[in-house]
């Protein structure tokens, strides 16, 4: 969760939908009073974060990240054992 002070780093992109959920997407953000852009964003936050199989594959990503930076392949308890 963002604090106050934080502000989300924003980039541009392309994202091609179909007329019928553009203009749905337009629809709804208008109603609730945000911008299209926003909604978008909040969506999908709420559906990766429900996604219990996403949530484990990208857990399974960041531990493979964590342990390929450690030398001779030693997993991320021994080192943090070693420098205790």
């Amino acid at each position: 969760m963002l604090r106050d002070s934080e502000q989300p780093v924003i980039l541009k992109g392309r994202v091609r939908l179909e007329q019928d959920t553009s203009e749905l997407l337009e629809d709804y953000a208008g109603s609730i009073g945000i911008s299209a852009e926003d909604l978008l964003n909040i969506v999908l936050k709420k559906l990766m974060a429900n996604d219990m199989e996403f949530q484990s594959w990208l857990s399974q990503q960041n531990v493979q990240q964590r342990g390929s930076q450690f030398p001779l392949g030693l997993s991320a308890s021994v080192v943090e054992t070693e420098a205790a």
